[in-house]
Parts: structure tokens; sequence; C-alpha cells
């Protein structure tokens, strides 16, 4: 359980180190955003991320950022999931304001069962162990695609949509294959 509190820790202290950056001085933009997307684990299990993302580099056609975000989703009849993740990804926009975003990262993932959990107790007796969690790495991998609002206009909004793989790892002693759909928007906070 520590490993998972320091996990968390650093995580947020590289956010709030990135936060406190100097902003390019060739480009006025914001890089600073926040962003909030809907995550569907197989499309039809509902679930929602909240986070930031940060532009370490951007020019007229690259935008290479880090995102670190907070989710959850729901998977009836099987399990409820909360996680923690933060990825690096480069976002290759067109002169159209359209982009291609990929994105590689690492995350936490806790994992409890939709419903109460039984066993069979010595005596041969069914007893309810209540609902048991259980600690997932999560490596995944995404593909966007968009709109950026603030490439070539002054609009502080970029919406985006895609799939996003990802593994849950100690699932079964391997790792267990996951798709979900995002979409989202991220809201770029204004240069002070």
């Amino acid at each position: 359980m520590k490993k998972i509190e320091l996990f968390i820790l650093m995580s947020c202290f590289c956010a709030f180190l990135t936060y406190g950056q100097e902003p390019n001085s060739s480009n006025t933009d914001s890089r600073l955003g926040v962003k909030l997307s809907y995550f569907g684990e197989f499309v039809m299990h509902p679930g929602f991320a909240i986070g930031v993302d940060y532009s370490l580099y951007k020019n007229n056609w690259l935008n290479v950022h880090w995102d670190s975000e907070i989710g959850a989703y729901y998977h009836k009849w099987n399990n409820n999931s909360l996680f923690l993740q933060s990825s690096i990804g480069n976002r290759f926009t067109t002169p159209i304001s359209v982009f291609l975003d990929i994105n590689v990262g690492l995350g936490y993932m806790l994992s409890t069962p939709n419903g109460d959990f039984y066993s069979v107790d010595t005596n041969g007796e069914l007893s309810t162990k209540g609902r048991p969690y259980t600690s997932h790495l999560k490596p995944n991998i995404s593909l966007l695609i968009g709109w950026d609002g603030s490439h070539r206009r002054n609009i502080p909004l970029i919406i985006q949509g895609g799939l996003e793989a990802y593994g849950q790892s100690h699932f079964n002693h391997s790792v267990l294959p996951h798709a979900a759909l995002r979409l989202g928007v991220v809201y770029l906070l204004k240069n002070k």
C-alpha cells in the first residue's frame, strides 16, 4: 500500500512542478489545460476522467504534452474501477486545426467486484466476504483525433475523441487487454 501512496504523491508533485515552469516566450498560447472526458471501457461501460494537460514543447505543427488524470468506470455485473494515470504524447496539428494525438502512459487501477463476494467456509456454509479490492498496473496507449481551437485562433478549447488500449496487470497471472472510447475537451488556462 505504501508503494501506491508514494506513486500518487509523486504524480501530484510532478504535476505541481510543471505548473510552476515559465511559459515558452516564443509562444503566447497557454501551456496548461484542464481536461474532462468520457471514458467508456469497452464503449458500453460508462466512466469519466478529469485531469491536466501540460504542453512541454509547442510549435505550429507539433505539441509534445504531458497528461495526468484520475477517473473511474462502472462495468455492470463485473467490477467498478478507479484509476490514476499519466501519459506523454505528441499532437500533430494540420493548418486547419485538426490534429492526431498519440499518447503512451502508465497508471494504477483499483478494482472491486460489482456486487457482493461470497465464499464457502470450512463447514460448507456460504458467507459474504464484502467487496475485496485489487490493485493493478495500467500501461496504456491512445490514438485521438480532434480540433485545437488555440491553433491559429484565440479559442482556448481542444475537442478530442478516439480509442485507448490498456492492460490490467495481475489478472489471473497475466495482463488482461482492454479498450476504451475517449471523448473529451481540454480548456486551456490563460497565462498571467
